[in-house]
């Protein structure tokens, strides 16, 4: 019982923290929130969770309401000191209310700290703000707003209009290259691509000269079957196309 008393406060305290983190991870980018290991995961959860409860606690007692500190260490490491729960009873509203604002705090803190991040390239700019999902950088074309991989930047993401991809496959001990417009792609649990989605598909037997158009809208790959990957990133321009490769 005392454990799971525990165990449940610890869940509480901890919990704005991870909606912070999720609402941070959303979108494309969500494969670098459910990626990460378990152990990771719950560190970098409690040491959010502390600067969460630090700043926020700090602005309640700043306007007047006094927080019990004692008993919500005696509540994480040892229930069963608690002789007399009306502190506890008496405080449930504020108790509540302290909760529920932090959770809406930690949820515009998560959504706004996410858009700046991605509004100013921020991730591009600095390792330590990217996220752990390299294929969208790439499959995106923001792979360019990246110094390591574009120092000239002549081109950068906001320019590209499309993503023209060749992939190369096997099939019946034959090689195939299919060609389109890469409209989507989906990740597995590792973090690996599971397939990839293509618009206007063409195919090519090597070794044949003719190229055949795919009567299809939609053509799916999946990424077993794949070799390799050349991907083109299209500009245009009013006046004139440039292809970044």
């Amino acid at each position: 019982m005392n454990l799971a008393i525990s165990s449940l406060i610890i869940f509480i305290i901890v919990s704005p923290a991870i909606l912070a983190r999720r609402i941070y991870f959303t979108k494309e980018l969500s494969k670098s929130f459910v990626s990460r290991n378990t152990l990771q995961e719950i560190f970098s959860s409690i040491f959010l969770s502390f600067v969460l409860h630090f700043l926020w606690s700090g602005f309640v007692e700043l306007i007047g309401y006094k927080i019990d500190y004692e008993i919500i260490f005696q509540l994480l490491f040892n229930p069963q000191a608690i002789s007399d729960y009306s502190n506890i009873t008496d405080s449930i509203y504020n108790i509540f209310s302290y909760f529920i604002s932090l959770a809406l705090i930690s949820t515009l803190f998560g959504f706004i700290i996410r858009n700046v991040v991605r509004v100013y390239k921020l991730d591009r700019k600095s390792t330590l703000l990217r996220y752990d999902n390299t294929w969208y950088y790439i499959f995106s074309g923001e792979v360019l707003d990246i110094e390591k991989y574009n120092k000239n930047k002549t081109v950068t993401s906001d320019n590209i209009e499309q993503r023209i991809v060749d992939v190369l496959t096997k099939s019946d001990e034959k090689y195939v290259l299919y060609r389109g417009s890469l409209i989507d792609y989906q990740l597995n649990d590792s973090n690996s691509v599971d397939f990839i989605v293509l618009a206007s598909p063409r195919k090519q037997i090597i070794g044949e000269d003719k190229t055949k158009d795919i009567s299809s809208n939609y053509f799916v790959i999946p990424y077993s079957e794949v070799l390799n990957i050349n991907i083109k990133y299209l500009e245009v321009d009013v006046e004139n196309t440039e292809t970044v490769e």
